[in-house]
């Protein structure tokens, strides 16, 4: 059986030497280590690992949270976190990547042991729901999240980061705060996936929006991130309506 890949990205060499040894130990294949967010990206769209072991602080222009946050355009990977900065400012942008883990320097062999298991046990129940569902499903629904057909993969979409859906001819497209995504349905189609969650309301024959990002409200138009977004006359009543509910 193919040994789990993991690729480490880490700045101080002594601490990307020690994970090298340690993981090689275990049993698994490493890549790198890098020490540079740029340079682990570039290698990611080349060779795609199971695992990231990504530092948060890194020399280059990327820190780890943002190299993690490129990574996601491309590809969904679990990630586990390392830093010596455990400030609350840095565990908040840390955690809105949803990483599988986050690892506090010094740490010990064990809980670095437990938390790649756990990562790898995590994403392999993920890969698990997706295979089992019927083959010409385009989504796959979870209790936070959904993973919707792209063009060549299934993507990952937590609720909570979806600003509006927007017709896209026979497609539609998902727009978050840090990219948009055409998946391969149409937006009457993929409103029924959402229509069990009350913060999401098809406001416009060309527009499902998420209502806890809504801005501004006004006769015609809604605004979401300087989004001007037309409404339905005979919606709005409901807009406000879902709006108390879920606030």
């Amino acid at each position: 059986m193919d040994k789990t890949r993991i690729l480490i990205v880490e700045d101080d060499p002594i601490i990307a030497a020690d994970l090298e040894d340690r993981l090689l130990e275990i049993g698994y294949s490493v890549i790198g280590p890098y020490d540079q967010g740029e340079e682990a990206f570039e290698v990611i769209k080349k060779e795609v690992p199971d695992l990231v072991i990504m530092d948060v602080q890194l020399a280059g222009k990327w820190d780890g949270i943002e190299t993690v946050r490129q990574i996601d355009k491309v590809v969904q990977l679990p990630i586990i976190f390392l830093t010596d900065n455990t400030d609350e400012s840095t565990f908040i942008r840390a955690k809105s990547r949803y990483p599988a883990a986050f690892l506090s320097k010094p740490f010990r062999g064990r809980d670095l042991k437990h938390a790649i298991e756990l990562a790898i046990s995590q994403s392999s129940q993920e890969n698990k729901k997706l295979t089992t569902a019927p083959e010409n499903e385009n989504t796959f629904i979870l209790h936070d999240r959904v993973f919707v057909k792209t063009k060549d993969r299934m993507e990952r979409l937590f609720y909570q980061d979806i600003l509006w859906i927007e017709a896209d001819d026979y497609y539609c497209k998902v727009c978050t705060k840090n990219r948009e995504i055409q998946i391969l349905q149409t937006l009457g189609k993929f409103n029924e996936t959402l229509k069990n969650l009350p913060e999401f309301l098809r406001v416009h024959r060309s527009f499902i929006v998420n209502l806890k990002h809504v801005e501004q409200i006004g006769d015609l138009y809604l605004h979401i991130a300087k989004k001007q977004i037309p409404v339905s006359k005979s919606i709005r009543e409901e807009i406000m309506g879902r709006i108390k509910k879920i606030s």
